[in-house]
């Protein structure tokens, strides 16, 4: 598994903990992050689903990862059905201004 995985994996943990400590309601306690073990379940259920995600990506985008053409950007929000969230189009626009 690579660095990348398990930096994903930790962030979408992370915003999970958070997304449930606010819904809770618990203003009075300031919120902390506990990490997940990289020995459990839940961190291998979470890489595999991720792996299956990559390759379902790379397998629209016909594996052609170039990231040269605004039109590959437009053609993987469409596929994926998230043209109509502008979260997600900035967030990817971003993505491809950095690479």
């Amino acid at each position: 598994m690579s660095t990348e995985h398990a930096r994903l994996i930790n962030v979408y943990d992370l915003l999970l903990q958070r997304a449930a400590f606010s819904v809770e309601g618990k203003a009075e306690h300031e919120f902390h992050y506990h990490p997940m073990t990289y020995f459990g379940n839940t961190f291998y259920e979470m890489k595999d689903a991720l792996v299956v995600a990559e390759m379902q990506i790379l397998k629209r985008l016909g594996f052609n990862v170039q990231v040269s053409a605004l039109w590959d950007l437009g053609e993987l929000l469409r596929v994926l059905e998230l043209t109509g969230r502008e979260d997600a189009v900035e967030k990817a626009w971003g993505y491809l201004n950095d690479a």
